[in-house]
């Protein structure tokens, strides 16, 4: 298992290095605007529904990118996948507004 946390700029410059992204950020939060990439998977609230791991179980081969609206909910999303997933990466000093 790999976890490592990644400030916005360098997760800006490796975005095409991952399978997928998690945005884990809320609904209202996704509509108003989301990275429009194939690899964008959006799990809403991660952080504070466990019962979402479960969809999750076929990332754990996969290189993946974790962020949220500025790098707390994507830390705590970090910490609860970080036993399941090999290529762990998360975005802690920011978030979507900087990544797009």
């Amino acid at each position: 298992m790999t976890l490592i946390y990644l400030k916005t700029d360098e997760a800006r410059r490796r975005l095409s290095e991952f399978d997928v992204i998690l945005d884990v950020r809320n609904c209202e939060e996704w509509e108003a605007g989301h990275l429009d990439l194939p690899s964008v998977r959006f799990v809403e609230k991660l952080h504070l529904c466990p019962e979402n791991l479960a969809e999750l179980e076929d990332l754990a081969d996969k290189k993946v990118l974790v962020h949220c609206a500025s790098g707390g909910r994507a830390r705590k999303a970090g910490d609860m996948l970080a036993n399941m997933i090999d290529n762990l990466f998360v975005v802690v000093d920011g978030g979507y507004s900087q990544l797009k």
